[in-house]
């Protein structure tokens, strides 16, 4: 089954039997059209078809000169726009497959089974929505990156030469447009694959779950997707941070409408990732601490009897004190929410670092620092 999976996988073309969160999404159909190991695809992608080949080209078009086409192409913030491309590229591959695999635990706890997993994150890989987030995501981007230009403090951020001029940057406009297209489609495949695995890992905690047995798993059976949750919290905040790379090695002194629409713009990204974690989770949570409230009141009695004054004189068997001692332990450990505290721990302080450099770094262009 794996190796017909591999195959369509590879051609990017949709099928029967390949559907839900076993489907490409549009930006790894994309890279997969091109035929190469996805990694290769990626770097290809982001890296010199819409990276070094686009900025090069509208470089030399703007100036025929070598020497300031490559500079401007090798530079640092070209650079790392190209890096944060080629990881939005392999982002949202990165997360699906995580979902898929995590499947493979979880489909147990519901009744139908994989029938009922794919069904519940059936929208991961649907066309129709991920080009609404892609048109959104690019409507926002523009908005934010244009207030300079609405406000009147500065020009715009995009210049195409898609008129009248030479044929080259004619060619080098609609190249430009071009590009913009497929880094977007990129970026808002992170955002889109980030959201609709939380919106069905929301749906999953509203289904009727056979959850496992406390004495054989502290977490019911849960775990895998709390894992899953904090891998995708990881793969979306790296991309902010990349994000915030790119700025942090743009060049000049932005204005403080940069600040506000750019920095607003990521603050909002900020924060839907943080929604996007806890809130889906809520569910489960409030099921897991049901579950352990409910074992805590079966065996109060059992231990009430053993501590109640009188008990010592009575015959308790040996045995049994040692199965309700190890069923106390049991249902102490029972976990209340789906992923250890430690790890959530490390995921907040990496999301207080973005917000700490996002924080510092507008408040260094506003006070020119």
């Amino acid at each position: 089954m794996g190796a017909p999976t591999a195959s369509r996988e590879l051609t990017g073309r949709p099928s029967d039997d390949l559907h839900g969160p076993d489907a490409p999404t549009l930006a790894e159909r994309f890279v997969l059209a091109f035929r190469l190991p996805y990694p290769v695809g990626c770097f290809l992608v982001g890296f010199f078809l819409f990276g070094v080949l686009d900025v090069a080209l509208t470089k030399y078009a703007e100036t025929a000169n070598l020497a300031p086409t490559v500079a401007k192409a090798l530079a640092p913030v070209s650079l790392l726009t190209d890096l944060l491309v080629a990881y939005s590229f392999y982002a949202p591959r990165y997360m699906r497959r995580r979902l898929v695999e995590t499947g493979r635990a979880l489909s147990n706890l519901l009744p139908d089974r994989d029938a009922e997993f794919r069904r519940i994150f059936a929208e991961v890989a649907a066309p129709r929505p991920q080009v609404v987030a892609w048109m959104l995501f690019l409507v926002a981007l523009l908005a934010a990156v244009s207030v300079p230009v609405i406000v009147g403090t500065g020009p715009s951020p995009f210049v195409f030469n898609a008129g009248a001029g030479t044929p080259l940057e004619f060619v080098a406009g609609v190249y430009g447009i071009v590009s913009l297209a497929v880094a977007t489609l990129a970026l808002s495949s992170v955002v889109w694959t980030f959201w609709s695995i939380s919106l069905g890992i929301h749906r999953f905690g509203q289904a009727p779950l056979a959850l496992r047995p406390y004495y054989e798993d502290p977490f019911l059976g849960l775990k895998p997707l709390g894992v899953l949750s904090l891998s995708l919290a990881f793969s979306y905040f790296g991309f902010i941070g990349l994000f915030l790379l790119v700025l942090s090695a743009s060049p000049g002194t932005p204005t403080t409408a940069d600040v506000v629409g750019v920095g607003g713009f990521l603050s909002g990204l900020v924060l839907l990732g943080l929604v996007l974690f806890f809130l889906p989770l809520r569910g489960l949570h409030r099921r897991m601490a049901d579950q352990k409230r409910q074992e805590i009141v079966r065996l109060r009695p059992k231990l009430s009897h053993i501590y109640e004054d009188g008990a010592s004189d009575t015959a308790l068997d040996v045995a049994h004190l040692v199965r309700i001692d190890m069923t106390d332990r049991k249902v102490a450990a029972m976990a209340i929410w789906p992923y250890d505290v430690g790890i959530l721990g490390r995921l907040s302080a990496i999301t207080l670092s973005v917000i700490a450099i996002l924080l510092s770094r507008i408040i260094a262009l506003i006070f020119h620092i």
